[in-house]
């Protein structure tokens, strides 16, 4: 039987499948054992990883990350207020009181 562990962080994340004998540590498609938590939305598809990190400069209103910062913190907390005028991607507040991310619409080029 085998296991799968993620560690989603706010900056990389590391897949690890637990066999009998070891941990081995699972390389995305650019045989790099850490991907970039990174997520580019364009107008009919998603990239993830080393994908859409290289995408920040040219697509940075529809691309995130480091979003677990945020993540469990209210809206109105002062550290989001203060963090929301410097990022790329707009924050909304959530019908809970929590933080969201809004993408645009269609192709940002």
């Amino acid at each position: 039987m085998s296991v799968v562990g993620l560690d989603v962080g706010s900056q990389s994340c590391y897949i690890a499948v637990a066999r009998a004998g070891g941990i081995e540590t699972i390389a995305n498609e650019f045989s790099d054992r850490c991907t970039p938590s990174v997520i580019s939305f364009g107008s009919k598809n998603r990239t993830i990883g080393v994908a859409a990190k290289n995408q920040q400069i040219t697509h940075a209103n529809n691309t995130v990350s480091n979003f677990k910062r945020f993540h469990g913190r209210a809206f109105s907390d002062p550290f989001i207020q203060k963090e929301k005028d410097n990022l790329s991607y707009d924050l909304v507040p959530l019908k809970n009181g929590g933080v969201g991310v809004k993408m645009l619409r269609g192709d940002p080029y």
